[in-house]
């Protein structure tokens, strides 16, 4: 058997040697950047958790704020329907549900006592008529306008013309006393004549049949 070449040996041999280091160098590094994503991993996921129970927090503190908000709501709406439909019973009520991980509010009617079995309870519109469901929705656009700090004008285009005419002396009443007490100038377009006497300010437009034709005029009369 031929001899083998001691040097070409022991070139191999370092060669060997230099790979196997460079492949240990290799391998420590890659476990060093292992553990030090393990520990990022584990830095991010308690994180995670955190933001998570924060965020839980928030939505329940958030959730508390519209269920005591809306509770404030139900009450300011049940006295001005009372007020005003006096002999009616009726009460301004929220169903307060969670929807698509939000709050949703859904706004009903209720006449009777809260614990009465032969209570009616319904949406507005659809179960009382327009008159209550009107000075439902002023009232609400009142607070809104307080709420949001907005001019303190409201305009009313006939909003009330559903309100009865037994109730339309107790809406010109409350509606007075509401302006003055949120410091809102309120312009009501109505044709009911008794919202006339509530008002501090008002402007009546009639026409008068001339040879010429009619003739509107806008007459200011000041309380």
């Amino acid at each position: 058997h031929p001899v083998p070449d001691l040097a070409n040996l022991t070139k191999r041999l370092q060669t060997v040697g230099e790979v196997a280091t460079r492949t240990v160098t290799l391998r420590d590094r890659l476990v060093a950047e292992l553990a030090s994503k393990e520990t990022e991993i584990q830095l991010l996921t308690t994180r995670s958790e955190k933001l998570v129970k924060v965020g839980e927090l928030f939505r329940a503190l958030i959730d508390q704020l519209v269920v005591k908000q809306v509770r404030t709501i139900e009450g300011v709406v049940t006295e001005g329907l009372n007020t005003i439909f006096f002999d009616l019973g009726l009460a301004f009520e929220a169903e307060i549900a969670p929807k698509y991980n939000k709050v949703s509010v859904e706004f009903l009617f209720r006449q009777g006592a809260a614990d009465d079995p032969l209570a009616i309870r319904g949406k507005p519109l659809d179960s009382f008529g327009g008159g209550p469901s009107a000075v439902a929705d002023l009232i609400l656009r009142m607070m809104a306008l307080l709420r949001l700090k907005r001019k303190p004008l409201l305009l009313l285009d006939e909003t009330l013309a559903s309100v009865s005419d037994e109730y339309v002396d107790a809406t010109g009443n409350f509606l007075q006393q509401l302006a003055e007490s949120m410091k809102v100038d309120v312009l009501l377009v109505t044709h009911k004549q008794a919202f006339l006497e509530h008002a501090d300010k008002t402007y009546r437009c009639s026409e008068v049949l001339t040879e010429d034709g009619a003739i509107r005029h806008l007459e200011l009369k000041t309380a």
